[in-house]
């Protein structure tokens, strides 16, 4: 039997919401199922979704609103009315190629084992307008190899691009909750990496960077410090063995603790710290709890830097 892929899509905003299903609907394989979960949005989303007229599509509307509060706690319960072998957790603004299925399903085929398939990422703008390029990984790689991607910023993620096993997806108990999902799209990919991951050879996922992101949202500078630093806890808490292979090795020696304490301080600095204003910054450096002293004062004098250098 063809396996399936489930897209599951929680919705809430509605400028992109027609051009987001709309790059489902034009998939070349037609072995998918679209779910659209409504979070109580104020905007007419179950209009969009008739409109299609597709028996593929399905509409639920929650009861209460759930992302306003947990962002995570309204993925895990989106994806339990998931019905396909795989769950792709898709966007009401970012859009789909359309061979993204196909080639997901053809991995699946070819490397049955792995409960994790990624594809690269294409950046657009607000009008669709190409910004930048992912890296392209290799077919197959390990989750040391993978690990070693992301950790040395090779590998945008941004939870859409990847279709994960829903059996093991759901044993393991669903998407990492970290405050307002920040790292969450990080940490359950690379949690389900055990037994490695398949990619695609083309960017088949466009990322649409937008002022409604939640990562573009000033007033969560709190909940992603925090977010930041659990992330790096949950990192440095990844118990992998020893790899055979001298290949693996050389991945696995990446990840030490001097290397994941650099990559928390620069993210402190480059994802809050850079952006506030003079009278914030020493609320928001203690906040920064796993920086020394030292990398405290190095933030505020990268800051002014910064501010000389504009």
């Amino acid at each position: 039997m063809t396996p399936r892929i489930s897209f599951i899509l929680p919705a809430w905003k509605y400028r992109f919401l027609r051009e987001a299903i709309a790059s489902i609907v034009a998939q070349s394989s037609s072995d998918w199922e679209l779910v659209v979960v409504d979070d109580c949005s104020p905007d007419p989303i179950n209009e969009v979704v008739i409109s299609f007229d597709d028996p593929r599509i399905r509409y639920i509307r929650n009861e209460k609103n759930l992302g306003g509060h947990n962002l995570v706690k309204q993925w895990n319960h989106c994806i339990g009315f998931a019905t396909g072998d795989y769950i792709v957790l898709a966007s009401d603004d970012d859009v789909y190629k359309p061979t993204f299925c196909e080639e997901c399903l053809r991995l699946a085929a070819k490397y049955p084992q792995v409960d994790l398939i990624h594809s690269s990422v294409e950046q657009i703008d607000e009008e669709g307008k190409h910004l930048w390029d992912d890296s392209i990984l290799p077919e197959f790689t390990s989750k040391y190899e993978y690990l070693n991607w992301w950790l040395t910023g090779r590998s945008f993620t941004c939870i859409g691009n990847f279709a994960f096993k829903r059996t093991a997806l759901l044993e393991s108990g669903g998407f990492i909750d970290f405050p307002c999902a920040f790292g969450s799209d990080i940490a359950t990919p690379i949690a389900l990496s055990q037994n490695g991951v398949a990619n695609t050879s083309e960017m088949l996922f466009c990322f649409r960077q937008s002022t409604q992101h939640l990562s573009a949202d000033s007033t969560r500078f709190k909940e992603k410090i925090e977010a930041i630093s659990q992330l790096s806890e949950w990192l440095q808490a990844i118990d992998y063995e020893e790899p055979e292979n001298s290949v693996d090795r050389s991945f696995y020696a990446i990840k030490n603790p001097d290397y994941l304490h650099k990559k928390v301080v620069y993210e402190y600095f480059y994802l809050v710290i850079k952006y506030l204003p003079f009278k914030q910054l020493r609320e928001y450096l203690r906040l920064c709890r796993l920086a020394t002293p030292t990398d405290r004062s190095m933030m505020v004098l990268r800051w002014i830097k910064n501010r000389i250098s504009r």
